[in-house]
């Protein structure tokens, strides 16, 4: 996949987390009371490489420019399992960036404005496992992409505006440990099943007699791998995010679909925790 996720970036998300669990596998255990979830904000940024793509028929690759707000609060536990305690998380991000449009059909415009919102609630619970603590979670997640592509691409075609609108229910669990230098290593595995995805085009902006679509979109989903190092207010880390949409229901004379497409998205993140 020609892309700014070439398989090298692979290879170096890959070697970049491997060396993170060879290091926690390496280093002396230390006291995790303190491994618990604790109620409190973060706030955070991150640069990222985006590729949305609809195999064969186009593309679209940015990097990005990322903030996110995060609320936690924990509930604690009672005796005799004090250290088993639920907690509620709720997540908001917004992401930014100029993406380069490429087509064989169509053709290609560089620079178009594109972006998305994303809010999570969570619910979970914590394990204290002596030297570490497990804390799985579900909830549910709202995703909203925008893409303007208005303008002359490279055959003289005209883009149009876009907009994805996905409902998901979000699975994971977090895995938490000490590290020698006293830090914390936390990485999170996640699958997201989607359960609504509305695709929304406005043909329109070609020539006003086409119509403007709502393609229902029923399947699919999304994985997310995380990796952040946190040592006292601060955090930093990679992350992997993967999504696999199927083909929307057809609508409209003659019948539209939107085809079946996948989402890459490699970042790197640092917050601040208060």
């Amino acid at each position: 996949m020609n892309s700014y996720l070439h398989p090298l970036s692979w290879r170096l998300a890959a070697a970049a987390i491997s060396v993170l669990g060879a290091t926690c596998l390496g280093s002396s255990w230390a006291q995790v009371s303190d491994l618990n979830t604790r109620s409190g904000h973060s706030l955070g940024l991150d640069l990222s490489a985006y590729t949305y793509d609809e195999p064969a028929l186009m593309s679209l690759k940015a990097k990005q420019l990322g903030v996110d707000y995060a609320f936690t609060y924990a509930l604690g536990g009672t005796w005799p399992r004090s250290n088993e305690g639920w907690f509620v998380r709720g997540e908001w991000r917004i992401a930014s960036g100029k993406a380069d449009y490429r087509s064989p059909i169509s053709g290609d415009i560089d620079g178009t404005s594109n972006g998305y919102m994303e809010a999570r609630g969570l619910v979970g619970r914590d394990f204290d496992r002596g030297s570490y603590v497990l804390a799985p979670f579900v909830g549910l997640g709202l995703r909203q992409l925008r893409n303007d592509l208005r303008g002359s691409t490279s055959t003289g075609a005209r883009g149009y505006r876009r907009a994805s609108e996905y409902t998901s229910l979000p699975m994971g669990l977090t895995h938490r440990m000490k590290l020698a230098d006293q830090s914390q290593l936390d990485t999170t595995v996640e699958y997201m099943h989607l359960i609504s995805g509305l695709q929304t085009a406005r043909l329109s902006d070609l020539s006003a007699s086409n119509p403007d679509l709502s393609l229902k979109q029923r399947r699919g989903h999304g994985l997310r791998l995380k990796v952040m190092n946190r040592h006292d207010n601060w955090s930093w880390g990679p992350s992997l995010t993967y999504w696999n949409i199927s083909a929307s229901d057809p609508s409209g004379t003659p019948a539209y679909i939107e085809p079946k497409n996948k989402t890459y998205e490699l970042g790197l993140k640092a917050a601040y925790h208060f």
